[in-house]
């Protein structure tokens, strides 16, 4: 069985985010573990994906039906049973790709590869919101089938304010936090936060992920993979696209482009975007950044608003 080298930049990320002696031992067991799975689902193994973080995605061939497909070793067993029960409720509604097979015992699957799935980066163009929102549309569909369990949202929104403390504390960062403000507006984050997640009424099965990494153009509409997977608000959802892009469209103009979502509610959209902006700050990624800097200098919005 011809397994493919582990890109070197999958290969640091893993030792990065796992720990030196984790993640050896984990890319150690990868070749095996693709071999085993090869052969078992009948698979033409390709290459694999240099962009994964904690997980290996590999681009491979049904042997038998030739049809693209992409193989996933999840981070573990419960990421990847969580992740497949996400993909195959959102296929059901035409946002996801299909699951083909999946082991229960491991988390691992395979499921079709969006073609040609290159990443929906956004720019300019006010027809990008668009897609968004018809991608919105599409995970928030009727009928769809019952989710896993999931974390709520407030869990993942206080782990990125979390991280966004250690980014703010760090020495590196010291003259771009300070030339923001951003100690202020990381406190006002945190009070937003707090009211947004304790007016939230009707709770949404979200991706809590849905930025634009993880977002695939198809043939002619999106699709996500990814997911984090959590119950909320729906405008936490968009907020996150919106507020991390590199622009040149502005955070402002995305905002109005999604005013008129069903699923949304204008106050709300913008204060979870607030919140988000301030959590995703990083100066070492200017053009993110400087969007971030100049929404974030408009102020907090008032919280009796939201």
């Amino acid at each position: 069985m011809n397994v493919p080298t582990i890109p070197e930049r999958l290969e640091a990320a893993i030792i990065f985010l796992r720990g030196e002696e984790d993640g050896r031992a984990w890319l150690g067991a990868l070749p095996d573990q693709l071999g085993d799975y090869a052969a078992r689902w009948g698979l033409e193994l390709h290459t694999i994906a240099e962009n994964g973080a904690m997980s290996c995605c590999v681009f491979c061939t049904e042997v038998e039906t030739g049809r693209a497909a992409v193989l996933k070793i999840p981070v573990d067993l419960e990421a990847g049973n969580t992740e497949t029960r996400m993909i195959e409720r959102w296929a059901v509604g035409g946002a996801a790709p299909t699951v083909l097979q999946h082991d229960t015992e491991t988390g691992v699957f395979l499921m079709t590869r969006i073609v040609p799935g290159t990443v929906a980066w956004p720019g300019a163009d006010p027809a990008e919101s668009d897609k968004f929102a018809t991608l919105l549309s599409r995970l928030n569909a009727p009928d769809l089938p019952e989710p896993p369990v999931l974390k709520d949202i407030a869990d993942i929104a206080e782990m990125r304010m979390g991280w966004a403390r250690e980014r703010f504390d760090d020495p590196k960062f010291a003259d771009s936090i300070e030339r923001i403000d951003g100690k202020r507006h990381l406190a006002s984050a945190q009070r937003v936060l707090e009211k947004l997640l304790s007016t939230t009424g009707r709770r949404h099965v979200l991706h809590a992920d849905l930025q634009a990494k993880n977002i695939l153009q198809g043939p002619d509409l999106w699709y996500t993979i990814d997911p984090l997977g959590a119950v909320g608000d729906v405008n936490a959802e968009a907020a996150l696209w919106v507020a991390i892009q590199d622009g040149p469209r502005t955070i402002s103009e995305r905002l109005d482009d999604l005013a008129h979502h069903p699923l949304l509610t204008p106050s709300r959209l913008q204060a979870w975007t607030y919140v988000f902006a301030v959590a995703e700050y990083r100066p070492y990624l200017p053009a993110s950044g400087e969007r971030i800097e100049r929404f974030i200098a408009l102020g907090a919005p008032a919280i009796d608003t939201v």
